[in-house]
């Protein structure tokens, strides 16, 4: 039996030789020349494996097989000195694994801390970027990037002053956002306003250049879907709405009772530019 055992630890079968290791030891309790050899078998593993988690298991496995021993060998004095050998190299490899846990864990801290840094120096970043968005598009991307950033962050384990930069970042964000909004939409509405006077003129010049071709309702409705009725009223400043008014006056006191009924109704019925 103890030649299998040492034909699998020499062949790298740890599965098989701590099988046959367990089956010895069970099988003649006590047999100190069975034992060594398949505690020492065990310790090695506690002490050189990669993985901490197989060599706790194992250090737990030789701890077994020590107190196994013990309960089943006759002691004298020279062999009870022997177990303290073995009980002390146990808590070495027990302190030497916790040791290694720590530094670990202390490891995995350090990088957690590098990169909730990391993320939080990005989000500062784009929050500039979201300032100086010109367009909704470049808003929406910007914005879009922060909440993923967002979302790397482990916030379980942001420190205090980490913490503190994430709240202060939060709420300027915000603060920017609502702000951001507020101008977008009045650049929008600014631009859209422009493109409304810009097609009433177009409107006033064309209507003006050639009254007798829009009598024919069809030039006109073209003409109105086009420019006059093309963009939505709410949407217009009152500066806007006075040009309106004053090119749409112009036209409607041009044309018949006809045109001025086809003029009301295609302002009725023309879809409007809504931007």
């Amino acid at each position: 039996m103890l030649s299998l055992f040492k034909k699998c630890v020499d062949e790298g079968k740890i599965t098989e030789a701590i099988m046959v290791g367990q089956n010895m030891n069970n099988r003649t309790p006590g047999d100190k020349s069975l034992f060594i050899p398949y505690y020492s078998f065990l310790c090695n593993l506690a002490k050189s494996l990669p993985s901490l988690e197989e060599r706790a298991q194992f250090l737990d496995q030789a701890n077994v097989v020590l107190s196994f021993f013990v309960e089943n060998t006759t002691l004298t004095e020279s062999l009870i000195d022997e177990i303290n050998v073995y009980q002390n190299e146990l808590n070495a490899i027990r302190i030497d694994i916790q040791n290694a846990q720590e530094q670990r864990e202390k490891a995995e801290e350090e990088r957690i801390r590098k990169s909730n840094d990391a993320h939080l120096k990005r989000i500062y970043s784009l929050k500039d970027q979201l300032l100086n968005a010109e367009s909704k598009e470049d808003f929406d991307k910007i914005l879009k990037d922060i909440r993923d950033v967002d979302l790397l962050i482990d916030k379980s384990a942001l420190t205090n002053k980490q913490n503190d930069v994430y709240d202060d970042l939060a709420k300027e964000n915000t603060e920017i956002m609502s702000a951001k909004i507020r101008e977008l939409e009045h650049k929008e509405r600014v631009d859209y306003n422009k493109k409304a006077a810009e097609a009433f003129r177009e409107a006033f010049k064309s209507f003006q250049a050639n009254e007798e071709k829009y009598k024919n309702q069809t030039q006109l409705f073209t003409l109105a879907s086009k420019t006059l009725f093309a963009y939505d009223a709410s949407k217009l400043f009152n500066e806007t709405l006075i040009y309106y008014n004053h090119v749409y006056s112009y036209i409607f006191s041009k044309l018949d009772d006809d045109g001025k009924l086809a003029l009301t109704r295609y302002s009725i019925e023309c879809e409007r530019n809504l931007g």
